[in-house]
């Protein structure tokens, strides 16, 4: 398959007088086989294969392939199928057209473009010119790029000197530790060979004394007491004095809980009784206290209780702690903190 073509078949002058002897007919157009019947004595069976594999689309192989059929009576050509039907089918093309049996009318090309250049002496000199067009464009690309990138280096200088001036100004007005802390960082430094570079540079450095280094600018200004002023942040109080002259908004705070393991036959009245003795003794304040009962896994055998106790927002933390802590309840008793559910569901 790697020799030449023509040695399948008779030598050139017999060819040519053969091919000069065929006429050419009306349904004869199309450029993939008027390109294989004339370069099938130029270059060798694989090269052609291959260079017609990369050129032309599927389409046109295929559409080659239909019309070759139609001078073929009787012969059907094998429909190709995967990722190297295009391949193959310009192979048995390339079979037909190289098969001496065969009596195959002179096709012929109308479109130059749709013909690949195959070398030096049988190349296209409008597909050179294309080519030509292209680099040009991507040369004009490749130049409107580099002044972008020139441009976007000498904002970066901008900036870092900008940078570089903040972090003297911050000098001024942070404390002595945060100064300390800022003049370990290692700051970019910069280096132009411009002339507007230069003047960037020389006017970034101006504000740190020459012959001296940040860390040591820091140091001398951290030794002077006046040189760095703390700013206190105040917090927020809440009052305590007992003052009737003024009422505060009274806020409360729910601490829900889920006791279970009671008896069956136990009531809300209860345990509302057993929460209200066990603030008493505590001096929780409590403003309400809801009890619902709540469906056991099953019945008869225990109960459970929703106990919802509302206290001043104040004493949250210590009414969480009183009842939570087992010394509360009775002894058997299971208690512990209670969510309610967002999807409506009851969930412990």
């Amino acid at each position: 398959m790697g020799e030449r073509a023509d040695d399948a078949t008779d030598t050139p002058t017999e060819a040519s007088a053969d091919a000069s002897s065929v006429s050419v007919s009306s349904d004869a157009h199309c450029e993939l086989l008027c390109f294989l019947q004339n370069k099938s004595m130029l270059m060798s069976f694989d090269q052609l294969v291959k260079l017609c594999a990369d050129f032309y689309t599927r389409d046109e192989v295929v559409a080659a392939r239909q019309l070759l059929e139609q001078h073929l009576p009787g012969v059907r050509l094998a429909r190709r199928q995967g990722g190297s039907a295009a391949r193959a089918t310009v192979e048995d093309l390339l079979k037909h057209i190289l098969n001496p049996n065969v009596k195959l009318p002179a096709f012929y090309a109308t479109s130059m473009n749709r013909l690949p250049p195959v070398d030096a002496t049988h190349c296209d000199v409008s597909a050179i010119l294309k080519e030509m067009q292209a680099l040009r464009a991507e040369v004009r690309a490749s130049a409107d790029l580099r002044e972008e990138v020139c441009r976007l280096t000498n904002e970066l200088k901008v900036v870092r000197c900008e940078l570089n001036e903040l972090r003297d100004n911050l000098a001024l007005s942070q404390p002595a530790d945060s100064l300390l802390a800022l003049s370990e960082v290692q700051w970019p430094q910069l280096s132009t060979g411009s002339t507007d570079g230069d003047n960037v540079n020389t006017r970034a450095q101006s504000t740190v004394p020459v012959g001296k280094s940040f860390a040591t600018h820091v140091q001398q200004m951290a030794a002077k007491p006046d040189a760095v002023k703390t700013k206190s942040v105040s917090k927020p109080v809440v009052g305590k004095s007992k003052d009737l002259k003024l009422k505060s908004v009274v806020t409360t705070r729910a601490v829900d809980l889920f006791v279970s393991r009671l008896h069956p036959s136990t009531v809300g009245s209860e345990l509302r009784d057993c929460v209200e003795s066990v603030a008493g003794l505590s001096k929780i304040a409590v403003v309400e206290i809801k009890c619902d009962k709540l469906k056991p896994r099953v019945e008869g055998l225990y109960s459970s209780f929703h106990v919802c106790i509302r206290v001043d927002a104040v004493e949250l933390s210590r009414a969480v702690e009183l009842f939570m802590s087992p010394e509360s309840w009775p002894c058997g008793i299971f208690v512990k903190r209670y969510y309610k559910p967002k999807n409506g569901e009851s969930r412990q």
